[in-house]
């Protein structure tokens, strides 16, 4: 039996823990545990608007976090696409690290009659070439502190139970990734700082500039390394604490969708809850454990050829996606990984592969209950 089971569980419930949402978008970021001094000072830094001096460059995509992660309000997801690209040599995926790749930076610095650097173009060799929607980052923290153990007991990649879902963890470093599109991270103290140095160029707390951004700089007699650690510090603190969206009132609608949900098999993947903690000495201190109601199981699953992008990112193939957690799913659109899909129902029928059998399920479902499971997801 669960070792929390055998001391007597007892789960901390998430209203109490989160508080209650407010009504106007201004007032949604707020931290777990309220605004506290380090959230709040995460939060001015996640908007700041960051310069050449403070390490910016010498190539990016964005000037500041919330330029990308701004809906419904900072913190959550946002329109902007990134490019990401490959090249697939007899089967096997390159990413092309010494062309720039796999993640296409836009932007270079301009330094008028200093220096000027060009931004990135996609290089001729590269034969895939994909795009990445912003993904919200509310509740990263709280998916941070799920133990694997909790993941792994919901894996089932040779499909023993034959139900068409085979969900397999993508492994790193010895540990189950769960951040990112494809779980290509594990921790949020290596996932910020690698989204910082990709997205605004910033190289530092363990993201060293690559030799070619070294040349870049140094052509342009630019500091190596970004002087705004500090900085860096308090956007890993305001992710770490930033607390999730919470649901939408329920009503009998919300109710009879919950039970579509489950009767059609959207709970298989999308998991209504896993726990998180106890982990009284973490960054995010949670004395007791809690259930963390995402509608995700962090596994990897194929999804078919419509939605494949040809990127592998470790052990995840060009067609296998994390479960998309669902909470906050009516405030953050578009949706999918690509962000193609400007309504619940199209992202629906874009999912193929260990998704098939659900997404005929719901194609088949009479109109009533369509329009009450669509009411419940929205009100997550």
């Amino acid at each position: 039996m669960d070792t929390v089971r055998r001391v007597g569980f007892r789960v901390v419930v998430l209203a109490s823990l989160l508080l209650a949402a407010e009504a106007s978008a201004g007032s949604l970021t707020r931290g777990l545990h309220g605004e506290g001094g380090l959230f709040r000072l995460g939060l001015e830094q996640f908007k700041h608007v960051w310069t050449v001096g403070e390490g910016l460059g010498p190539r990016f995509n964005a000037t500041s976090c919330v330029a990308c992660h701004n809906q419904p309000d900072t913190g959550g997801s946002g329109e902007a696409l990134v490019t990401l690209f490959g090249r697939e040599d007899a089967g096997v995926f390159d990413p092309l690290i010494e062309d720039g790749g796999p993640v296409l930076q836009e932007h270079g610095l301009d330094l008028f009659t200093r220096c000027k650097i060009p931004g990135e173009t996609v290089p001729p060799r590269a034969t895939i070439v994909a795009k990445r929607q912003t993904p919200p980052l509310f509740g990263l923290g709280l998916v941070s502190e799920i133990r694997d153990r909790r993941i792994l007991r919901r894996a089932d990649p040779t499909d023993r139970d034959h139900d068409g879902v085979s969900g397999r963890p993508n492994m790193v470093s010895g540990r189950v990734g769960r951040l990112g599109w494809k779980a290509n991270e594990y921790a949020l103290y290596n996932f910020v700082p690698a989204a910082l140095h990709i997205e605004l160029g910033v190289t530092s707390l363990g993201q060293r500039a690559s030799r070619a951004e070294r040349q870049l700089l140094a052509a342009c007699d630019l500091p190596q390394e970004s002087s705004f650690g500090e900085a860096q510090g308090y956007v890993l603190q305001f992710v770490t604490r930033l607390r999730p969206l919470a649901p939408i009132r329920s009503s009998r609608a919300t109710h009879a969708g919950r039970a579509v949900f489950r009767k059609i098999g959207c709970a298989t993947c999308h998991v209504e809850q896993l726990v998180a903690g106890p982990s009284p000495h973490g960054v995010l201190t949670l004395p007791e454990a809690v259930r963390v109601p995402l509608f995700s199981d962090l596994l990897l699953h194929d999804m078919g050829p419509e939605l494949a992008d040809g990127i592998v990112e470790g052990d995840a193939t060009g067609s296998e996606f994390r479960t998309a957690p669902l909470w906050g799913l009516g405030r953050t659109g578009p949706y999918l990984h690509d962000g193609r899909s400007a309504t619940v129902e199209d992202a629906v029928a874009a999912h193929g592969g260990e998704a098939e059998g659900a997404r005929s399920r719901f194609f088949a479902l009479p109109n009533t209950d369509r329009a009450a499971l669509l009411a419940f997801l929205l009100s997550l």
